[in-house]
């Protein structure tokens, strides 16, 4: 690996990629105050105000997949997390001021959705360009932990100052004033990317394989699996006597717990388990599901959502990091971005796997949780036989 000169890796460079990483899961800004928000268009029907935080992970989609296809290639990756992280202050904000009527309120949501979709594959991306090895390892896990982080402190921001009034929840974004600065300074800008290099055989460009697709999609199977768990956990908990939304709340809470843990220590375990990395984080979802399947007190409830977030967090940059082993150069963004796509899909797509797991069976609670244990615990079997890193990278990264 050719050393990179110190501007490149000291510390605020890392602090500048890191930044990028603080406001993807900025989407969920203003969850605290959906309640607040419904409460000030009493005209409104609910279902229609979720769309201020389900809108954003469409228009997420194309704007993730542009991304991919232009990053160091047509458009610098400072260029374009800047104009995300712009976009991302401005329309954030914008329903504090332009709230007259909800339909604004829903325009700027969906303009947000853009700015998630350009900065959410750009953090990975960058880090895919400046770095190799088990520093890539160890930056990609961390990435995780900020994007936890970032997430915990956005809602924070937001329910608070949903409490002064509702529609200050929306200036929460403001925090990304922070990162833009950051970035304007101390970003590194990877080497250029050569357009996709030609096949010798077939004189065509290469194609993204089958195994980076599978990946992808194991990427969006794994969010439809896990939000049933997350959206009937106030539920669980009512029907089994062990608490209320206050409880539920605090639970979930552990989910990002988990996450922060499994992201700072993904380096080692990946460093340690290799090709078996995806086997021992479905084995832990499994596990955590598994504990929330047969809990009979909240401290089981507890440990399980920890387990879960920490296997998810384990599971993430670990996709991350295959699709970087499965790729060249020029393919690794755009990969990184389908991957975003996909995962945001499955998180919409959810809603309508709950629906048919209740048409058929009668129960949308309890049996999209069962499915996603034995889902996971499968899956946990099947990765330990078959090998997801390609074998010359995998030589490689021992190195």
């Amino acid at each position: 690996m050719k050393q990179h000169s110190q501007d490149k890796t000291g510390f605020m460079a890392t602090a500048a990629i890191m930044s990028i990483f603080l406001l993807a899961m900025g989407v969920g800004t203003i969850t605290p105050a959906i309640q607040n928000i419904a409460e000030a268009y009493p005209n409104v029907p609910y279902t229609t105000i979720i769309y201020i935080s389900t809108l954003p992970t469409l228009t997420l989609l194309p704007a993730s997949l542009i991304t991919g296809a232009v990053a160091g290639k047509k458009v610098k990756y400072k260029t374009l997390a800047l104009i995300g992280v712009l976009l991302f202050i401005i329309s954030g904000c914008a329903p504090a001021f332009i709230n007259s009527t909800f339909t604004l309120v829903l325009i700027s949501r969906a303009v947000l959705g853009i700015a998630l979709g350009i900065i959410a594959p750009l953090g990975n991306a960058i880090i895919f360009g400046l770095y190799e090895g088990q520093k890539r390892a160890n930056l990609v896990g961390i990435g995780t932990v900020v994007t936890n982080l970032g997430g915990v402190v956005l809602q924070m921001l937001g329910g608070t100052l949903a409490g002064i009034n509702w529609s200050y929840c929306f200036l929460g974004h403001a925090l990304g004033i922070i990162s833009f600065l950051i970035i304007l300074f101390f970003l590194p800008e990877p080497k250029k990317i050569e357009e996709p290099s030609v096949d010798i055989k077939s004189g065509k460009k290469e194609k993204l394989g089958v195994g980076v697709w599978v990946i992808c999609i194991l990427f969006g199977v794994i969010n439809i699996l896990n939000y049933p768990t997350m959206m009937n956990m106030s539920t669980l908990l009512v029907n089994r006597g062990l608490g209320d939304a206050t409880v539920a709340a605090t639970v979930l809470s552990l989910f990002t717990v988990g996450g922060m843990i499994g992201g700072a220590i993904f380096g080692k375990v990946f460093q340690i388990t290799k090709r078996f990395v995806i086997a021992v984080a479905c084995t832990i979802m499994a596990m955590g599901v598994g504990l929330i399947v047969i809990a009979k007190s909240t401290f089981v409830m507890m440990a399980g959502t920890t387990l879960l977030g920490l296997g998810f967090s384990i599971c993430m940059p670990a996709i991350f990091m295959i699709l970087g082993m499965m790729t060249t150069p020029s393919q690794n963004t755009f990969a990184i971005s389908l991957a975003t796509a996909i995962m945001n899909f499955g998180s919409f797509v959810s809603t309508y796997w709950v629906m048919a797991i209740q048409g058929i069976t009668g129960d949308g609670v309890f049996m999209p949780i069962v499915l996603e244990f034995i889902i996971f615990a499968v899956a946990a079997v099947i990765f330990l036989v078959v090998n997801p890193i390609p074998k010359q990278k995998e030589v490689e990264e021992g190195k």
